[in-house]
């Protein structure tokens, strides 16, 4: 059905897997899709697009996945990522256990749509800040590699001038 395709594109959008709890803050006041995509993962399992381990629902396979994401057009893709994110951002407070994973994965999914560089300065500014908090979520579980991601993508939102107006943030980046 036409909603288990658009559930399956927010899913292919994020990684090969989806667990249970992403899934509801992604339904979380149904702001991305305006049903509850988890009520489709079933029916997406049915016709052999997902498989459910548990809390866990992955694609198939590799090619599965990519296929249903080659189906969303190049330019909306890159807006549906954004979307995800800033949805994953207003709702990890609703998930405190989850809230670390949930707000990493937002800015993954913002930082795919900022590769653009289509931010305004007032989104640049605040997705700057919040690839800051996941850099030092990633230090703090010594993932280095993810920390200097999102160092490096908040230091490329920085504006030009970022010393004079974004001083205390262009020395907490920098000091990372």
């Amino acid at each position: 059905s036409g909603r288990v395709m658009q559930t399956l594109k927010i899913i292919s959008c994020l990684e090969y897997q989806v667990e249970e709890w992403l899934m509801d803050a992604l339904d979380y006041n149904n702001e991305i899709l305006s049903f509850n995509m988890k009520d489709q993962l079933e029916c997406a399992v049915q016709e052999n697009f997902l498989e459910n381990a548990g809390p866990v629902w992955q694609f198939t396979h590799d090619i599965v996945k990519s296929t249903i994401y080659d189906l969303i057009p190049k330019d909306n893709r890159t807006l549906l990522h954004k979307t995800i994110g800033e949805n994953l951002l207003r709702t990890s407070e609703h998930f405190p256990t989850e809230s670390t994973a949930i707000h990493k994965i937002a800015m993954d999914q913002i930082n795919k749509f900022g590769q653009c560089g289509r931010l305004n300065k007032e989104d640049r500014s605040l997705f700057a800040i919040h690839n800051a908090t996941a850099a030092k979520s990633a230090l703090a579980s010594y993932n280095f590699e993810e920390a200097q991601s999102y160092i490096d993508m908040a230091m490329k939102l920085l504006e030009s001038d970022h010393w004079e107006s974004q001083y205390s943030l262009s020395l907490e980046l920098f000091e990372m």
